[in-house]
């Protein structure tokens, strides 16, 4: 999002320049930066734009600043939000959009979307009575790519209803599920609603990867195993990327200072609202894709421009005849050497490599790390003896390991775990006694010049403050570190990265 950013800050600085020489605040429309970046910070937005859905069932925006504002007045230019082919979207998204593409958390792709948004867009309303009312309203007929697009509407609709745990909404939820000529997709998503506002456990069964399946090169630097069932929910992510990106773009402009033009703040309103909206149209466009359980594998090789390769693998729910012709444009992939490799979607599987590599089953490899046990921790990370990441420690003069892992149990507190397995006991005393002293240098370090700390929130101390109070101890040849961190709410995640934008 760096990028879009700074491109409009530029258009603010020149447009700014160009507007001042003729006394802009005679020209209708024109409004100041420090107007602007204070309506931001209060809680607004750049315009209040227009939408509309299309025919083909993407969200359009009334779009003028690529034009300079120069449509014939009485008309109407709406343009895809996100795009022709997702293009704009995913050229834009910046890292918040590739995330939420990526990491979905414990629900599906489609839930990543910003559903305030969306819907509000849509003129829907998104209170716990208005999903109810338009989950009551008659169904349309599906067909099409504008019909796929309702269809979605209504699976969202659902998804916050039970997030948000709506247990009037089993009465619409009831009637969806037991009508045989709607979609499947929205009869089963109705009935695991209905479980789910019960109180009973979500009847989604959740895959595994497997030993006999699972691809992996001869030796690997690092690998990491995700179970994404006991991922926190992250939904909030994307609302929140709008949301940063607003803070900071009016923290530019603000600097800039001078005055804006309803195309620049048009402009400005697009960039933010499309990390919005990128994983419905994701969805609508490509398929829907729900991780279960998914493994990175890390191995470094000798390529300046990409000095890693990795694999992907997950076990899941896909769309997978739809996901056949995702393909992203040739432009982005000369921007994007993670774009540039191979990807293979089966209705349960997904296999994905930056650099075409696959690897194949190694059920002894997987037996020797223990990468498919299950431990009950969300993350945890494995890097073997060998691997190539162990001399980028060597500054620290650390005794050598035969092995590392790392663990996230996500809850209140949510729980980080580092196991370095040593040469022996002596070895492991060693790690644990250098762990502390950087500890306690990095303390010091931030008494001395307190950086973004000083202007940041007391959240972001106490997460600072858990870190610091990490607690050590070995175990035979094991050192282990533990850090634990309370209360790190989503509401109190966005405060600290709402005011580190400011």
């Amino acid at each position: 999002m760096k990028a879009c950013l700074a491109a409009v800050v530029v258009a603010v600085l020149v447009g700014s320049q160009a507007a001042s020489a003729q006394e802009p605040e005679a020209q209708p429309g024109f409004e100041a930066c420090a107007a602007v970046a204070e309506r931001i910070r209060s809680g607004g937005w750049f315009e209040a734009s227009k939408w509309r859905r299309g025919d083909d069932g993407a969200l359009e925006m009334h779009y003028f600043a690529d034009v300079g504002g120069s449509i014939p007045e009485g008309q109407d230019r709406f343009v895809p939000l996100l795009g022709q082919d997702l293009e704009r979207g995913i050229r834009n998204g910046g890292a918040i959009g590739f995330v939420s593409m990526l990491c979905h958390g414990a629900g599906d792709l489609l839930g990543m979307t910003d559903a305030e948004f969306h819907f509000g867009a849509l003129g829907i309303d998104a209170t716990d009575v208005g999903l109810r009312q338009f989950l009551a309203t008659p169904r349309p007929s599906f067909e099409g790519a504008r019909g796929r697009a309702e269809l979605l509407d209504r699976l969202l609709a659902i998804e916050v209803l039970v997030r948000r745990g709506v247990k009037g909404a089993v009465a619409e939820l009831g009637t969806l599920a037991s009508e045989p000529a709607l979609p499947a997709a929205l009869r089963e998503r109705a009935g695991r609603g209905i479980a789910v506002l019960r109180g009973n456990a979500d009847p989604l069964s959740r895959l595994r990867l497997s030993a006999e399946t699972l691809q992996l090169p001869a030796a690997f630097d690092g690998c990491l195993m995700i179970d994404h069932a006991r991922l926190p929910d992250l939904s909030w992510f994307t609302p929140f990327g709008r949301r940063l990106g607003a803070l900071t773009t009016a923290k530019y402009i603000a600097m800039a200072g001078g005055t804006t033009s309803p195309e620049m703040r048009n402009g400005a309103q697009c960039l933010c609202d499309l990390v919005s909206e990128l994983p419905f149209g994701v969805v609508h466009r490509h398929g829907n894709a729900r991780l279960d359980h998914s493994c990175v594998v890390l191995s470094a090789k000798a390529d300046a421009e990409l000095p890693v390769a990795l694999t992907w693998q997950a076990a899941g729910a896909f769309e997978a005849e739809r996901w056949q012709d995702a393909k992203a444009a040739p432009e982005l992939v000369e921007n994007n050497p993670l774009l540039g490799g191979t990807l293979q979607i089966n209705a349960d599987r997904l296999f994905a490599s930056t650099d075409g590599s696959a690897g194949k089953p190694r059920p002894s490899l997987v037996e020797k790390y223990q990468l498919l046990r299950d431990d009950g921790v969300a993350v945890r990370a494995v890097v073997p003896a060998n691997s190539k990441l162990w001399p980028m420690l060597a500054f620290l003069t650390m005794p050598p390991a035969e092995g590392g892992e790392l663990r996230i149990a996500f809850g209140d507190p949510a729980v980080i775990t580092v196991r370095i397995e040593a040469r022996d006991e002596d070895a492991a005393d060693a790690w644990v006694t250098k762990g502390k002293e950087l500890l306690a240098l990095a303390k010091a370090m931030l008494e001395q010049e307190p950086g973004p700390l000083e202007a940041s929130p007391e959240l972001l101390k106490a997460l600072t403050d858990a870190a610091l109070a990490a607690s050590f101890s070995t175990k035979d040849a094991t050192a282990i570190a533990t850090i634990e961190v309370k209360g790190m709410t989503p509401a109190k995640l966005k405060a600290i990265g709402e005011a580190l934008a400011r």
